[in-house]
């Protein structure tokens, strides 16, 4: 497979992944209260509910952007912990593996822009590949 094509085949990975997060924060405050509810049951302030929100929406247009995609894929996967271990305390069988598939979808793209992500913080220039 040539550069071209895994180039594009994790653009459209990170434009799914996107969409998955912008719909479930977007969720968030489309009916908040199902989310709310769903929170207070885990143990969760019900605030949490729009921050959780505001996260995965911000999240999902970090993966639409280049530069961003490292970052965001290594934060929503931190993020995304704090899902699977929720589910796993009240032991949602399904949800975990939702959220353990998103949780290592977002690792993957994190880790796959960890050169770029880190040039960022070093103020390093990559070389041309």
């Amino acid at each position: 497979m040539n550069e071209k094509t895994k180039s594009r085949l994790f653009t459209a990975g990170s434009v799914v992944l996107a969409a998955i997060y912008l719909m479930f924060g977007a969720g968030k405050f489309i009916d908040p209260a199902k989310w709310t509810d769903k929170f207070v049951a885990w143990g969760i302030p019900e605030w949490f509910v729009s921050v959780s929100g505001a996260l995965e929406v911000l999240g999902a247009i970090g993966l639409l952007i280049p530069f961003l995609r490292g970052p965001a894929g290594i934060a929503l996967a931190l993020f995304m912990v704090g899902a699977v271990g929720t589910h796993v305390v009240h032991a949602e069988i399904g949800m975990i593996f939702v959220a353990g598939a998103i949780l290592v979808a977002s690792a993957v793209v994190g880790w796959l822009r960890l050169p770029e992500t880190m040039s960022l913080f070093t103020g390093t220039k990559l070389a041309a590949q």
